[in-house]
């Protein structure tokens, strides 16, 4: 008897070629995408978008800026004038609307002065400190490489601040040996000479009363879940249309299309209902600033709910069956919150993969969010990821009413 149900459940499976290939072809490319998301979190993997201003503007910064620029995993941005960044408030527009990761700011020219300020500054937000650390250490890194003269000097300076002064025999000596002094020295990055005092890490944002990290995952967790129960819901409409109920609704006033219609405006508005579960948990916990950015909020939350919606009954209005479905919906769902940035920051993704979120309603919603709470924008700011929305919520509003007509005429 067993192995008769198991018999009956594959031969139900092998006729219905859909579900065949989702449950089989699926996995091994959802592990693909996985793959290629998660695989490039490592420091030494990281595509970082990096603006750079060279202030103090000596031969020495020039040498220096272009070996940051040159650096392997790193992609010099600007702010698209034609003269480039030539203010540091430049630099912190481009981290805080995220357009870099982080900045590099050569204010000073880097010598042997142990009682200046740091020359280099590496900018970051501090909702992304993990971006500015690893820019961090690939400054110091190749300070160490390729100018190696500049941490014997500051070491030289130490040893003639705590020891006393060098006799002029031993500042000609030192002269002489850091002028002979290059990269190829210290091939090795692990080699002992420090860096200590070249370079600051200074984050934009940070000392706020809520954590940095706030704002970012409750809307990245907000839109995994609207997919979710938006997908899982819509899938009524294969019950119905198997069940024999479709054709009793298409006689009604309104046909077929009245029901689908309900059915998402009942979507969005369970959407509308868990989003605000979850920001009311940001608040109450973590001390979110939701009530004075209520406006921007809610006409973010009505989006995200409305793509959700109708992405889910456009999905249920494809699939031929429940099994279908359901696969199709958990896979639709996995791809969307793993590129989107649902389940990890878009900017320890590669450059290729980080631009293909844009093609997701996640990147759209979590940025959305994080900028109203975290950069305060308002509706300037955010028009053109409201636009996006709306258009993805109507244009798959409209594909899922075509194919109700549809339906509506072959029954």
């Amino acid at each position: 008897m067993i192995a008769t149900v198991a018999r009956v459940m594959w031969l139900a499976l092998l006729r219905d070629r859909g579900a065949l290939m989702l449950a089989f072809a699926l996995p091994p490319l959802l592990f693909l995408v996985f793959a290629e998301v998660f695989s490039g979190a490592g420091d030494s993997d990281l595509e970082m978008r990096v603006a750079i201003l060279d202030e103090a503007g000596t031969p020495l910064t020039g040498r220096i800026t272009d070996a940051i620029a040159g650096l392997d995993g790193i992609v010099a941005v600007s702010d698209g004038s034609a003269r480039g960044v030539v203010r540091v408030a430049d630099l912190e527009t481009l981290v805080r609307q995220g357009q870099a990761d982080a900045a590099v700011w050569l204010r000073a020219e880097p010598d042997g002065n142990l009682d200046a300020e740091p020359p280099v500054v590496v900018v970051g937000d501090a909702s992304r400190a993990l971006a500015a650390a690893v820019v961090t250490g690939r400054v110091q890194r190749v300070l160490q490489a390729e100018f190696p003269a500049l941490g014997v000097a500051r070491a030289a300076s130490l040893v003639d601040a705590l020891a006393g002064p060098y006799t002029d025999e031993q500042l000609e000596a030192l002269d002489l040996a850091l002028s002979e002094l290059d990269a190829e020295a210290l091939e090795d990055e692990d080699g002992d000479t420090s860096q200590d005092g070249l370079v600051e890490q200074r984050l934009l944002g940070g000392g706020r009363e809520i954590d940095d990290g706030v704002s970012y995952y409750a809307g990245a967790v907000a839109i995994l879940f609207l997919l979710f129960a938006a997908m899982q819901g819509a899938i009524s409409l294969i019950d119905e249309r198997n069940s024999g109920i479709v054709d009793r609704l298409v006689a009604g006033p309104g046909g077929y299309t009245v029901v689908v219609v309900g059915k998402g405006l009942f979507l969005t508005l369970q959407g509308l209902a868990q989003a605000t579960l979850i920001f009311a948990v940001a608040w109450w916990l973590y001390g979110l600033d939701w009530f004075g950015h209520f406006g921007p909020w809610l006409v973010t939350a009505l989006l995200a709910a409305a793509v959700s919606a109708w992405l889910g009954l456009l999905l249920a209005s494809l699939c031929s069956s429940r099994q279908q479905a359901q696969t199709a919906s958990a896979f639709a769902v996995l791809i969307l919150s793993a590129v989107g940035g649902s389940m990890m920051p878009r900017f320890l993704m590669p450059g290729w993969l980080r631009e293909l979120g844009w093609f997701t309603p996640n990147a759209w919603v979590i940025e959305s969010w994080h900028g109203i709470f975290w950069r305060g924008d308002g509706a300037a700011e955010l028009a053109i990821a409201w636009v996006v929305l709306l258009a993805t919520a109507l244009g798959a509003m409209s594909i899922s009413i075509w194919l109700a007509h549809r339906l509506a005429r072959e029954k």
